[in-house]
């Protein structure tokens, strides 16, 4: 391996054998491509390559007489109706790199390490410097791109910088598909949408020095739920369900915000071969979060639902009172999704607005969480300017649309329900509070 630590490190150019034009990384192939001859070179093979593939485990949902057979769903869960514990929001409002550095000071300063080595580009030969903790360097002037032989040749990559874990770093990813200055456009096209939420912090100033590239890890899982909810127009149940939902293995970075990217495309699943990375992605494996692992999907809940009760229904005030949810883990689902981080503010104090922006990395939504003391959490979201081009046929997180239903009878059948229908008129008896 090469010695990076002192600049001491063999380059390459990753020219095309065939036709000698310049070679790209294509994680999605998982080698070299030429755009010129079409020449394709595979990456060098890594412990990744023998990852197992995910097996999605869906479930229909089924209907017996006309009726919806819920029984998924029948069992209240009683701790989905606590509020996050106060640790959550002291967690939510510490900066990045105060969490890594809580997490792994290793990783921290390797990732922050500004060594350069200047070289001559092997294509053109003109003077440059290049960060080291770059895997592939591109020359600004001859726009060839090289890195480091040993790295390049075996698929060797420095360990120290993913923080956590080297063990529990995932194999699967899915690519990234927008350039960081794209990702930049989809912050100022946010702070365009939102400009009154955004006065007094130009966060598409910020992203242009700022904004990192990061890979986030997530296992998928299908997330069905049903649940009783107090409006101002009467108390009813619903249910919903979302299929392939990205149930996060970190704290690293917000679960409420990197719910706001789905959709995910996971037609595109491919290896991640960190040493053929182009620029600075961070990398980070799964935390042992322990009981916050099971409490997540019900923090989720509660904070998801009045916003899309009100988007279905038009219900202004909704509290959930009763919740039951089934959560159907795929096999060998864990991956890492790309995405794109702006933190907030450096000077920003605990008690201070606080705005947080990400962007996906595949399909360019982007999405903003703003944290102020004594207020509600506010996101906002937008499309990307070029819509992302699903799959057909492929996976794909799926959000259906809330239903009211009401119970009709054992085993567990319910019925479809207009809203206007499905307020309850009286409290009912035992088993109408226990099965909706």
């Amino acid at each position: 391996m090469a010695d990076r630590q002192h600049g001491k490190i063999t380059i390459s150019a990753l020219a095309c054998k065939d036709c000698g034009a310049p070679m790209y990384p294509d994680m999605p192939k998982g080698g070299m491509s030429c755009a010129y001859c079409g020449h394709f070179v595979p990456f060098a093979p890594t412990d990744e390559d023998f990852t197992p593939r995910i097996t999605f485990r869906h479930q229909a949902l089924e209907t017996v007489g006309g009726f919806l057979k819920l029984g998924h769903v029948a069992i209240m869960d009683k701790e989905a109706l606590n509020p996050p514990p106060s640790a959550e929001q002291k967690i939510r409002r510490m900066r990045l790199d105060e969490k890594i550095r809580a997490c792994d000071a290793d990783a921290l300063d390797a990732i922050n390490d500004e060594a350069y080595i200047d070289m001559n580009c092997p294509h053109c030969g003109k003077k440059l410097t290049a960060n080291l903790t770059d895997n592939i360097f591109t020359c600004p002037y001859c726009g060839q791109k090289f890195g480091d032989y040993d790295q390049l040749s075996t698929g060797d990559f420095d360990a120290t910088l993913i923080v956590g874990r080297k063990y529990n770093f995932y194999g699967k990813c899915l690519p990234f598909h927008l350039h960081r200055e794209e990702a930049t456009q989809a912050v100022a096209s946010l702070r365009r949408r939102y400009a009154d939420d955004f006065a007094d912090d130009n966060i598409e100033a910020r992203a242009k020095e700022e904004l990192i590239a990061a890979y986030v890890p997530v296992q998928l899982a299908d997330y069905r739920w049903k649940m009783q909810v107090k409006s101002e127009r009467g108390t009813f149940w619903f249910y919903q369900e979302c299929l392939n939902w990205t149930w996060t293995r970190t704290l690293m970075f917000d679960a409420y915000l990197l719910d706001e990217l789905a959709p995910w495309d996971y037609s595109e699943l491919s290896i991640l071969k960190p040493a053929y990375l182009e620029g600075n992605v961070r990398l980070f494996a799964s935390q042992n979060i322990g009981e916050w692992q099971r409490t997540i999907p019900n923090y989720i809940l509660q904070k998801k639902t009045p916003a899309r009760l009100k988007a279905a229904f038009g219900l202004e005030q909704c509290e959930p009172l009763q919740v039951s949810r089934d959560l159907r883990k795929h096999k060998f689902a864990f991956l890492l999704l790309p995405i794109y981080f702006l933190d907030c503010k450096k000077d920003a104090g605990e008690n201070d607005k606080q705005i947080r922006v990400m962007v996906n990395g595949q399909t360019g939504k982007a999405a903003a969480l703003i944290l102020e003391n004594g207020k509600d959490d506010l996101f906002r979201a937008i499309e990307p300017a070029t819509s992302y081009v699903f799959a057909k046929g492929g996976e794909r997180t799926i959000l259906s649309p809330p239903m009211p239903v009401k119970y009709i009878k054992s085993p567990f059948l319910h019925e479809r329900m207009d809203i206007e229908d499905a307020f309850e008129k009286n409290s009912g008896g035992f088993f109408a509070k226990l099965f909706g």
